[in-house]
């Protein structure tokens, strides 16, 4: 068995679609803005960092690569709703 036999590969990963140069936010200053996009069947992931492309494209990899890996790891996680955790819900205690 070699080691691409144990690859795991994620169905419809997110991938980095484009990092160009952009002007700053309102309220901020600086020529040096990016805009990467990132996107997955229907959805689209917009950000903006400033730095350098190099910087920006970097960190931009970095996201995509940690969105798969949570998604690949969490199935049927909807990021719409929080995880059903241990005492996330108050005990209600009647009194008699």
């Amino acid at each position: 068995m070699s080691s691409d036999d144990n690859a795991t590969v994620i169905e419809n990963p997110y991938t980095l679609s484009s990092v160009n140069k952009t002007t700053a936010p309102a309220g901020t200053q600086g020529n040096d803005w990016y805009r990467y996009v990132v996107e997955r069947d229907n959805s689209t992931i917009v950000g903006c960092m400033r730095g350098t492309l190099q910087q920006v494209t970097s960190y931009a990899k970095e996201f995509v690569d940690k969105l798969n890996i949570r998604t690949h790891t969490r199935k049927n996680y909807s990021t719409w709703s929080p995880p059903n955790r241990k005492g996330a819900r108050p005990k209600v205690v009647k009194s008699t």
